[in-house]
Order: structure tokens, then sequence, then C-alpha cells
């Protein structure tokens, strides 16, 4: 390649402009953005996208994926230019083994069918229309039909002028796929090293890094992106939070830093007596939606003033116990304000927890574990209803 900077430079204006577009609302409002970069096909750079809308925006009907989704030749003398994209940058094929066939199938699986409009699937993806119209485009030997075009925007595809596939899936199994795939990182092949076994010299010896790739890395341009940022919220039982300490540290002076020290839970209780954070809703909030409203700063929370950020509480697997049934309880309990509506007895509503004990209470009464919290609030299922039954 005779110009690699040139090529990420051209490529990273084109990214630009299109996240703009795409932020800008061109597919609808954007509730999230993730993105890779990757470089395959003779070390040129692509990126893999993934768009998620607000709910008023999602894809719902074939109208809607028609109105910006195509999988056809155009007309040559309506749309010459889109023509001419098509024609150079969004047709499949000719399938090889040294492509595409394995066992004598195209991976991708073109040719399609022909199929007279658009179709929800199953899967997650639909079936875009590619009518037998009699239109064909033939490219050295090869005549390439509906059946070979892959699904593009027409108008970004002329805009940009370059290949762009756009898809839409509608499924939890797809996007799970998606989200792995873009993730894949690039090709990579199988080496043997022979002599003695240095692992740093093998990776260094057995790394690939394209001519384009390294003026990407050196312009610093970014190489992922996931919008809204991601916080992560810590769950631990009481006086059970990670500490970090040099083994040389006094371990008194270690319990008393840490004694001290608030993280973002035990910040949490304390933002939900802050008569400021409840004003600005803190009590309308669960622990893991905190971060959308709030942001942790300086060992306590504050109100956020810009950003977006969306909040997600590391995992505790059944087998941890106590921590395992606390983390269930902030998925579901705001916290606990007395109110008394009669006589001799007191209902609790649950707004801005202040304590691991207001976590433990249901109904007024202060459960001795998480668990049991858990088992009468109905988050447990157990063989209550069977024994009743019988």
């Amino acid at each position: 390649m005779d110009c690699p900077d040139l090529v990420a430079r051209v490529f990273y204006q084109k990214q630009k402009a299109l996240l703009k577009k795409v932020r800008d609302g061109y597919y609808g409002k954007v509730a999230g953005l993730v993105y890779t970069i990757e470089y395959q096909k003779h070390g040129l750079p692509h990126m893999h996208l993934l768009i998620f809308l607000e709910p008023d925006y999602k894809i719902r009907t074939v109208e809607h994926i028609d109105s910006f989704i195509s999988a056809q030749i155009p007309d040559r003398n309506v749309h010459p230019q889109l023509y001419q994209a098509v024609e150079k940058y969004m047709l499949h094929g000719p399938c090889t083994p040294e492509r595409c066939l394995d066992n004598g199938q195209c991976k991708k699986h073109f040719p399609k069918s022909f199929c007279l409009q658009t179709l929800m699937k199953d899967d997650g993806y639909p079936e875009y229309a590619r009518p037998d119209n009699g239109r064909t485009i033939q490219k050295n030997d090869t005549v390439f039909t509906n059946k070979d075009v892959v699904p593009h925007p027409p108008q970004l595809l002329v805009e940009f002028n370059c290949h762009i596939n756009l898809e839409v899936c509608t499924s939890i199994k797809s996007v799970k796929y998606i989200h792995k795939y873009i993730y894949k990182g690039n090709d990579r092949a199988t080496l043997e090293m022979q002599g003695a076994v240095d692992e740093v010299k093998s990776y260094l010896d057995s790394r690939y890094i394209s001519s384009t790739e390294a003026a990407w890395r050196i312009f610093e341009f970014s190489m992922h992106l996931e919008w809204p940022s991601v916080y992560r919220l810590p769950v631990h039982l009481p006086n059970e939070q990670m500490v970090f300490y040099d083994p040389d540290d006094d371990a008194q002076n270690v319990l008393e830093r840490a004694a001290a020290k608030e993280t973002c839970l035990t910040g949490w209780f304390k933002a939900n007596t802050n008569e400021n954070l409840v004003a600005a809703g803190a009590h309308d909030h669960l622990y893991q939606d905190f971060p959308s409203k709030f942001v942790w700063a300086k060992n306590a929370w504050k109100i956020r003033q810009r950003r977006v950020a969306i909040g997600r509480m590391y995992a505790a697997a059944p087998g941890s116990g106590e921590r395992f049934y606390l983390r269930l309880l902030l998925t579901v309990v705001k916290g606990m304000i007395s109110v008394t509506f009669s006589i001799n007895k007191t209902y609790h509503i649950f707004k801005g927890a202040t304590s691991y004990e207001h976590l433990r209470t249901v109904d007024g009464v202060v459960y001795e574990t998480f668990k049991d919290a858990c088992q009468h609030r109905g988050l447990l299922e157990d063989d209550n209803e069977w024994i009743q039954c019988l």
C-alpha cells in the first residue's frame, strides 16, 4: 500500500461523518452505540457498528425496514450513481473455495432466494425483498442478480462511496451473536515456532500489524467505542468491601483507612439521606440505575451535570451465599421510608435505602439474613405452593 497514512485519515473522516449522522438521528433517537475497528482484506480498515434505538424508534415493520435497507440492483437509468456503487461494493461472489466455499456451500449463504417482499423471520434477521425483476450486473464472466446483492443503505452507500452492509437485528439471539462477532478480533493463523520457547519473542514474531493499522495507532485514533459508558457497581456485604494496600503498610492503618473510605454501595445509602440528592430524585432510582442521574466523584454521589452513563452491578453466583441475595434485593428495592396509615399498624413504602438493615426489612420486620428477606419478598421459589396444595 503506497499511502497507508492517507488511507487511515480518509477512513477516520468517513467514520466520524457516519457516526455524526447516526447520533444526529438519521435512523431515529439513539440509545447506545458500540463499534470496533478491524484490519482484514489486505490490511484495509473496516468498522463493526451496533446501533441501539430508543423504544419509540425501534424497527418493527417491513415498511420501516424497506425505507432504509435495500438488497436489490437499482435501475441504472434512474439511479446511475447507486448502480455503480452496488456494482463496485455490494455484490457477493463469485463463490470459490479460496473465498467462501466450504464443502461446496457458501459460508455467507449466497446466492439468496428470490423474495417478492421483505419478510420478518423468527431467527432475528429479516428476509429482504429480492424480486426476480430481470435486473443483472455482469462483471468479467459472472452475471449477478438480486440473489447476490448484500443488504445496504442506498443513500449512505452513494454518500460515502464504500462498502456498507446494514442489517436489522430483532431478536435477543441475534443481538447476542452480533456482540460476540464484533469483538472476535482480526483473522488468525496457527504457527509452529521452532527452537527454544520464548513467549515474548514468539508473540512478537507471530503478530502482524499492517501499515494502515500502524498508521492508525500512530495517529492515536480510537479502536473501539462503547456509548453510553458502563459504570461497574460493587456489591459487597457489610465490612467486606475491596481494600487495596501495600504489603509494607501497617495493618491497623489499612483497616482504619478502609473503614473511613466509602464505596459506591455505602455511598448510595448516604445519598438517600442527602436532602439535595433526594430532591433530585435519588429515591426514585435503584442502585443499578443510579449512575444514569448521579456521578461518583471524590467518594460521594453527586448530581450528574453532563454526559450519559448506565450502571451494571458485578455478578454474584448463587454459590456466593448472602452476597447473591444482597444483589437480588438491590435489583428490586429502592429503600424504605415508614409511613403510618392506620392505628397500631405501619406500612413501608420502599424508596431511598439508607442501610443494609433497610434492605433486610419486609413489611416492618427486619430479617437476620438477606436470603430470608428475599424469601419473604417472593423473590425465591420454594415448595410452599405445593405444600399448601397438598
